[in-house]
């Protein structure tokens, strides 16, 4: 029930678009049960860059327009579960010895720079996480956006070397970050 809830929620989201922009590759996300998030990066920007986060509704929806390095990347469109669902399935994954972020965030460069930045942070969350990644990616012109659920999420994600969608878990939280080169045109 909670699943078409929330797709209707999404639905909705969509039809209103937070974003102005027109046309363009863009990649979006919604979650619900919010418990923190945080952007950072290139501002916001209703054409280009858009975030709209509430911890009261418990709701974060975002898109950005990503100028792809490979204008034939795969768009691909994940929904996520529970919490605890998704935090067993991560920990089995890394239990395999698999690269949880490889399908999501396919720079393995970028994958291996997140990781060695968000190392040393010792307690984690959504602020955090911005602020490290902005301060040691040198990535300008993107746009990095953190949200910390406990239901549902959906996104939709390219595969390409100007995005990336990245999972970070702690033994009670799963934080998703998304990062994408701001397309302007």
């Amino acid at each position: 029930m909670k699943e078409i809830i929330a797709f209707a929620v999404f639905v909705t989201a969509v039809a209103a678009n937070i974003c102005t922009g027109g046309t363009g590759n863009w990649s979006t996300a919604l979650a619900l049960g919010v418990t923190d998030f945080a952007h950072g990066g290139v501002p916001l920007n209703n054409g280009v860059n858009c975030f709209d986060g509430c911890l009261a509704t418990g709701v974060a929806d975002q898109s950005f327009k990503v100028a792809l390095m490979n204008s034939s990347a795969a768009y691909k469109e994940r929904e996520f579960s529970k919490k605890a669902d998704r935090l067993a399935q991560l920990r089995k994954m890394r239990d395999d010895d698999d690269d949880t972020n490889a399908d999501t965030c396919i720079d393995p460069q970028l994958r291996a720079d997140i990781r060695d930045a968000l190392g040393s942070l010792e307690e984690l969350s959504c602020k955090g996480i911005v602020d490290t990644l902005v301060s040691n990616l040198n990535r300008p012109g993107w746009a990095i956006n953190c949200v910390d659920f406990d239901e549902f999420g959906y996104d939709a994600f390219f595969q390409d070397m100007n995005f990336c969608a990245y999972l970070v878990y702690s033994s009670s939280d799963v934080f998703d970050i998304r990062l994408g080169m701001i397309d302007y045109t």
